[in-house]
């Protein structure tokens, strides 16, 4: 089984009642699609072989029914209902009416002190308008936030949205995502955005010009509008342009990264960088070296995991050590000092990011790093 202490983890979340909906699901797609059945059963059996029996187990009514579960032969496939059955078992030994008390061996991450703990980010941002004032929206009710030029731009249930319909003279505002936070916008077009945190995107109150041009810092994913008569252009700040008519992509540019990512979920898009264009198709990804100006192509990549921030998950899987700490800063609003230098190491997993920060690095620590928390910094060592 890959990642054996990755789903032990899952497991033990699982059996706390602290497991998220999404680590809930991978848990049992896991089940469902893996390969190495006697490594679930291993799994699970050194788990359970932890536990003290609880005064009110009766192996006469517990064991013939755990047994009948992973004992059945049916006469359809075997490994799909194998992996029924265990989900099965593992409701059984540690569902909330599970017939043992058990008793954990895995100790808390080291360096992690539950009062130095830090909450997850949150939705926000800050709002500058053309004259350059400023409106935290996180601190704002639904309804009418501004009106400019005619445009109207309203807030809901966290989502900033810009009616066009009257506007007049065009201006420009700037959303930025703070570390920590993100948010949703809806352009005057129609095309939403999804912002990562520590990010930013300036664009027009209107689109009234041939093109509709967006500029963008950071990591967003595009919905956009279809509309042929007038192209969308993202322009980042090495000025890689991104040229699409109506498609759903992910554009990964932090500037502390050593490259820009992005990513076609579908349509079709063109990326231009010093003088080379490259059109990309769903399931593709192309990475530019910022100093360089060196393009990979990449095919039949996960498109899913790419975008998993915006589903509320941290994805941490073929990601190397620093762009999983970057990540963590990130959403964590928290700064990070190594003590040595970073070993070169890929991670695989993910994990909710709605939890403190103690789960994620209690979820890290199999990977032999040791992390010691100080106030908001995150200190890496060996």
């Amino acid at each position: 089984m890959e990642a054996k202490e990755y789903y032990r983890f899952l497991l033990e979340r699982y059996y706390n009642g602290t497991a998220t909906a999404a680590e809930e699901e991978e848990l049992f797609a896991a089940l469902r699609t893996g390969n190495d059945d006697e490594a679930w059963t291993s799994l699970i059996s050194e788990l359970h072989s932890h536990a003290a029996p609880d005064p009110a187990y009766n192996p006469a009514l517990f064991e013939p029914q755990l047994n009948s579960i992973l004992q059945k032969q049916p006469t359809t496939v075997r490994p799909l209902y194998f992996r029924y059955a265990a989900a099965a078992a593992i409701a059984l030994l540690i569902g909330a009416a599970g017939y043992f008390a058990w008793h954990r061996t895995v100790k808390p991450a080291p360096a992690v002190m539950a009062a130095a703990d830090v909450k997850p980010g949150k939705n926000g941002a800050v709002l500058t308008l053309a004259d350059g004032s400023q409106l935290v929206l996180d601190s704002l009710g639904n309804g009418v936030v501004t009106t400019q030029q005619g445009t109207r731009v309203t807030l809901s249930n966290g989502q900033l949205s810009y009616d066009a319909t009257g506007a007049g003279t065009l201006s420009y505002n700037t959303m930025t995502t703070p570390r920590g936070r993100k948010f949703r916008l809806r352009l005057p077009d129609g095309t939403n955005v999804w912002l990562n945190a520590a990010s930013s995107i300036s664009f027009p109150t209107a689109f009234t010009g041939a093109q509709r041009n967006v500029k963008l810092t950071g990591e967003a994913y595009f919905e956009v509008a279809a509309n042929p008569k007038q192209p969308f252009t993202v322009t980042l700040n090495n000025n890689t342009r991104i040229n699409v008519l109506g498609t759903h992509f992910n554009i990964n540019a932090y500037p502390e990264e050593a490259n820009i990512g992005t990513t076609l979920m579908s349509g079709a898009v063109q990326v231009s960088q010093q003088q080379q264009t490259h059109l990309l198709h769903p399931g593709q990804q192309l990475e530019v070296n910022r100093e360089t100006g060196a393009a990979l192509l990449h095919s039949d990549v996960d498109t899913l995991a790419i975008i998993a921030w915006k589903n509320d998950v941290l994805n941490f899987q073929d990601k190397k050590l620093t762009t999983v700490i970057s990540m963590i800063a990130r959403w964590y609003d928290i700064e990070v000092v190594y003590e040595t230098t970073p070993p070169d190491i890929t991670f695989v997993g993910e994990i909710g990011s709605d939890v403190n920060l103690s789960s994620v690095l209690t979820f890290l620590k199999e990977s032999g790093i040791h992390f010691r928390l100080e106030d908001k910094k995150l200190i890496v060592g060996k």
